[in-house]
């Protein structure tokens, strides 16, 4: 393709390309605006137009960054995706005892769902309709079980704990409870969350079968 044959769509698309990884403060200022958007008046009552008002930025701005409401959709998520990954390397499960990456992992995971809101409701449910917004969501939430699942294999296998039923099954059970349970609390006061918190992890101790305090000061005592 010679350069006279290069169209305007074509040149617009690969500015947009070139923009697209671009941590650059316009970009972030337009997914910030268009997620506010999302979470208040949910993904169908919100346009570009919406957007760019509550941005204070014109059209021309909005599509020299992204082609249309689909894709500032698809990178909100792409962010939220990135947030729960982040949230789960808060500490190296390699060498930190299992009772602590479980506390700090669920608090972080949950202060993820907090922060985003409304939001993680409705990625939740324009996966089942967007093929796309699908893919990038149940790609995370598989790569976080996967990834539970083993360090409570290997747990198990060291004798730290006695699960209730198979760690996928548990992982499953708790992702899914804590996910649903802190998007309803997103709203709600500093006490209620931090209580919600503190309860998903007792939950997630007892299922997986951490030692009980009183059990564990017993079986040191005998071995004395």
């Amino acid at each position: 393709m010679t350069l006279a044959t290069v169209t305007t769509s074509d040149a617009q698309e690969r500015a947009r390309s070139a923009r697209k990884d671009s941590a650059g403060p316009r970009r972030g200022e337009l997914l910030d605006a268009a997620a506010e958007c999302f979470a208040e008046w949910g993904y169908d009552q919100t346009s570009v137009e919406t957007i760019t008002t509550r941005a204070r930025v014109s059209r021309a701005t909005f599509y020299a960054y992204f082609s249309s409401k689909d894709e500032v959709f698809g990178a909100i998520t792409e962010r939220v995706c990135a947030q729960f990954l982040a949230a789960q390397l808060v500490v190296d499960i390699e060498v930190t005892p299992a009772a602590e990456v479980i506390g700090a992992t669920t608090r972080a995971f949950a202060e993820a769902v907090f922060a985003n809101g409304a939001l993680v409701a409705l990625i939740e449910h324009r996966a089942g309709i967007d093929p796309a917004i699908g893919e990038q969501w149940s790609g995370v939430r598989t790569r976080l079980r996967k990834r539970f699942t083993a360090f409570l294999e290997r747990a198990e296998v060291r004798g730290g704990i006695d699960p209730c039923a198979p760690p996928s099954r548990i992982v499953e059970a708790l992702a899914d409870a804590l996910l649903i349970g802190a998007s309803r609390r997103a709203g709600a006061d500093r006490h209620r969350r931090e209580q919600f918190i503190t309860d998903h992890i007792a939950i997630a101790e007892r299922l997986i079968g951490f030692p009980s305090p009183t059990r564990a000061t017993t079986e040191s005592e005998d071995a004395l």
